[in-house]
Formats: C-alpha cells, sequence, structure tokens
C-alpha cells in the first residue's frame, strides 16, 4: 500500500520535513518535462496544458512534480500514486493520508514545500530583493506593522512577509481574513522578525523558523547574471520547531 511507509513512521514526521527546490535546475529532469509530467495527475496535466507560456507551463509541471515526489518519499509509494486534492480556499488536502499536512510555495523559479504528520503546516518562500514603501506593503494586510519598526532593509521585511504568508497558510485561513490574527515580533537589534502566534485557533502554541539561502541565478540573456536569496518560512503549530529546509536540485 502506499500509505505503508507513513503509517508505520509518523511520529517521525511530527516536527515535519521542508524542501527547496530549484525549478530552473534541469538536473532531475533533463527530458524537458517529460519525466515530470509523467507523475502529474490528469487534472493537472489539464492545467499545464492550458498555459500559454510553455515556460511557465514547465515551471507548474517541475514544481508539481517536486511536490509528489516529496510525498512519495515521505509516505510512501510512487508520485503519480499520490492523491492530492484542493479543499476549501484552495488548500492542499491528502485524503488518502489522514492525519498528514502538506504546503507548498513558488517564486521566481524556486518552490518551498513542507509535509507534517499531526497538525499544520505553512510555508512562503520569496526572492530577497529591495521593496519600495515596505512598511506600508505590509501594513497593506498587517496593520501592526509599525510596531516591527524599520522594514526598508530587505532582511527585515521578508522575514515578516514570509511569516506571515507561511502562518496563514498553517491556519487555513487565507491572507485577507487571517493576517489579522497573526502577531509578529521583532526583538530591539534583531534583523528579522519572528511569530508570536496566531490568534482564535485549535493550537495555543504555534512556531516559525525562518532562512536564507544562496540560489542559482535566474536563466536569461546577458553574462552578468547575479546569484539571488531567498528567503524561506515555515510556520507549525504545537512544541517542536519547524524543520529547517534542504536544498535539493
Amino acid at each position: 500500500m502506499s500509505t505503508a511507509t507513513g503509517l508505520r513512521r509518523p511520529a517521525r514526521y511530527a516536527a515535519g520535513v521542508a524542501r527547496l527546490v530549484d525549478l530552473h535546475d534541469p538536473a532531475p529532469d533533463s527530458s524537458g518535462g517529460t519525466a515530470a509530467l509523467a507523475v502529474l495527475s490528469a487534472a493537472e496535466r489539464r492545467r499545464a496544458d492550458a498555459f500559454r507560456d510553455p515556460a511557465a507551463a514547465l515551471t507548474y509541471i517541475r514544481s508539481r512534480a517536486a511536490v509528489r515526489r516529496l510525498l512519495a518519499d515521505t509516505l510512501g509509494g510512487t508520485a503519480a500514486r499520490v492523491e492530492l486534492v484542493a479543499g476549501p480556499g484552495g488548500r492542499p488536502l491528502l485524503p488518502a493520508h489522514p492525519g498528514w499536512s502538506v504546503s507548498w510555495s513558488r517564486s521566481a523559479g524556486l518552490l518551498l514545500v513542507a509535509v507534517r504528520y499531526g497538525g499544520p503546516v505553512g510555508v512562503d518562500v520569496e526572492v530577497v530583493r529591495p521593496v519600495r514603501r515596505a512598511a506600508r506593503v505590509l501594513g497593506t494586510f498587517y496593520p501592526k506593522a509599525p510596531e516591527l519598526g524599520e522594514l526598508d532593509e530587505p532582511e527585515a521585511f521578508f522575514s515578516a512577509w514570509t511569516l506571515l504568508e507561511a502562518a496563514v497558510k498553517a491556519s487555513g485561513r487565507g491572507l485577507a481574513r487571517g493576517s489579522r490574527d497573526v502577531r509578529l515580533v521583532r526583538r530591539p537589534g534583531a534583523r528579522r522578525c519572528a511569530l508570536g502566534g496566531i490568534r482564535g485557533t485549535d493550537s495555543p502554541l504555534w512556531s516559525g523558523r525562518t532562512d536564507r539561502f544562496a540560489v542559482a541565478p535566474r536563466p536569461g540573456p546577458g553574462r552578468h547574471a547575479r546569484a539571488r536569496t531567498a528567503m524561506t518560512a515555515v510556520v507549525t503549530s504545537g512544541p517542536l520547531p519547524p524543520p529547517a529546509p534542504e536544498v535539493t536540485p
């Protein structure tokens, strides 16, 4: 059975496992997306066919294949046989695996995906870059942004933004409805913000972590492509700390 591995060792994944994938790296699928397409469901293939931009379609195909491969590595079975459906608000569900949660995020050719047993998980990934009027941007969804201090430094802004996105995914409420229930904090002298909690949920304890990764330059014209930096956030409920993402091609 495809659930055998997960059912035998669910406690191993109580903290969760997270993976950061560079979708522009052809190493996992040098066939132009053919191998990745083979593990997608019929609905996912139809969605891929609907893209007008071939590059966007390939990114989507590779991202869904990467999600399925992590789920297969964790739950057992094959990537193609993982039952993955969209629940209320588009939240991904694993109907054949009660008690398991999955979350993923894509940004500029990067994918962050996490899976966990026994509680919710939410993730976000962003390429770190300058943001004009950063406090105003965050304040659009998080009215208490002024309490976090100066946010013009990308390290500060993207730690807050990714934690906010990951927290509302973990709570299942979405950014527009759930952001006001999230509490972000920033200790004196700290470059990054931290998660202080999420109100009105079944769990009294929430934890978040942010990590910064150097990633390969995005393919494109010109000889002077610069290396990029990604900020990731993982949010989980309960006493165990969220997992640190592993980086894979």
